[in-house]
């Protein structure tokens, strides 16, 4: 954080004030590092370069990757598809229910636990769509909600997913796993750059709990058309 930044936070705010939003941004700041790379983690570098890979696909293999790794490659489809009303799939409803009902294991199609993780681009297609053919405000006030839930189950926008995604599993199913011992905080002021340095360094993994409650399509295999 720049020092600019934080005197600015400094001064606006109310007295014990600083402490607690500086911790809550760097907390904010590790979980979202989290979820980048449990949904774009492709493989594990020696040395990461973010430069090139600014979603930190070569800082640890995430989620969608173990998943693509699993029985051969059943869990994600990978073949082209396209998404419209003269595509392969007209809706994300008739996509997500192919998952659940041939993907997802049998024991756990009808759990009630189960959420559809849609990519930001898909869910704003869908939503252009319906606004389009809204023509009173009832109309927009059912387009505004069509997100929140998909094939009958609760859909929401996870930050960092890619954009042409659509997963179906349950929150509790993707697990990341930090060794015992290996946590350290540094932070440090850095005065060449006029910056406060926060690090959160551990030994991590990520998982599926159960890798058949983990169905997705694969983002490069998505083509929206009309």
């Amino acid at each position: 954080m720049r020092y600019s930044d934080m005197s600015n936070i400094y001064n606006t705010g109310q007295p014990g004030e600083f402490e607690t939003e500086m911790a809550g941004f760097f907390a904010q700041s590790y979980a979202l590092d989290m979820l980048r790379i449990g949904f774009n983690g492709e493989a594990i570098a020696d040395t990461t370069d973010p430069d090139t890979y600014a979603k930190g696909e070569d800082v640890n293999i995430g989620w969608h990757a173990l998943a693509k790794s699993y029985n051969d490659g059943q869990q994600v489809m990978m073949e082209p598809i396209t998404l419209g009303e003269s595509g392969t799939w007209k809706n994300l409803d008739l996509l997500a229910n192919h998952l659940i009902t041939e993907t997802i294991a049998a024991s756990y199609r009808e759990d009630p636990r189960l959420v559809v993780l849609v990519g930001a681009e898909l869910a704003a297609n869908q939503r252009l769509k319906l606004f389009n053919t809204a023509d009173r405000p009832s109309d927009v006030s059912a387009s505004q909600m069509a997100t929140s839930s998909v094939a009958g189950r609760f859909a929401f926008i996870p930050p960092f997913m890619p954009g042409k995604r659509l997963a179906v599993t349950t929150l509790e199913n993707l697990v990341i796993y930090t060794q015992a011992g290996t946590r350290r905080f540094r932070a440090e002021f850095d005065d060449e750059r006029s910056e406060y340095t926060s690090a959160y360094l551990r030994n991590e993994g990520y998982a599926l709990g159960e890798a058949t409650l983990y169905a997705a399509v694969d983002e490069s295999a998505v083509t929206i058309v009309d």
